[in-house]
């Protein structure tokens, strides 16, 4: 059973609803009093259209007077700020689906496309890690060990911020 018991104002201020619940929702913010024109129309929206986004809760909330407020930061603007999710991704599944070795050279792919990421990522020590576990059989186990702590030791916070 959905919640539609959810004001504009929480909603404004990160309450969330799933998006198949804000026709209902929009009707009971008709019933409570509130009106627009982008909101009778979210009303109106089947839980389908809903999902597709046909009309967006953050223009009605704006429409009823309460916008939320764009996040503008350097931080948002940086190139590689997606790419610690992929960094993450790699290192979680290294041992359970991936080889050390396989998550060094994801990794090395990630940082290797961003100039700001080489260097908090290591990315000449994974290169030497990689060409010596190509080249050393029998040191493999050991070469592995040092791909795991490397690549658990990797932090978003040893990038360089934009703005010093």
């Amino acid at each position: 059973m959905a919640d539609y018991d959810v004001t504009p104002e929480q909603a404004a201020h990160g309450r969330v609803v799933p998006d198949c619940d804000l026709p209902m929702v929009a009707a009971q913010w008709l019933v409570d009093g509130y009106d627009s024109p982008l909101l009778r129309e979210m009303a109106s929206l089947t839980s389908r259209q809903a999902l597709e986004g046909e009309v967006r809760l953050t223009d009605v909330l704006a429409e009823l007077g309460h916008p939320i407020r764009e996040v503008d930061s350097p931080y948002e603007q940086l190139p590689w700020r997606g790419q610690w999710e992929g960094i993450w991704w790699a290192v979680d599944r290294m041992d359970r689906t991936h080889r050390p070795y396989a998550s060094a050279q994801y990794v090395l792919e990630i940082i290797g496309d961003y100039e700001g990421l080489w260097e908090p990522g290591g990315g000449e020590a994974l290169m030497a890690m990689l060409r010596a576990w190509d080249g050393n059989p029998d040191l493999r186990p050991a070469i592995d060990e040092k791909f795991r702590a490397h690549l658990r030791g990797l932090r978003e916070d040893d990038v360089p911020p934009l703005i010093k």
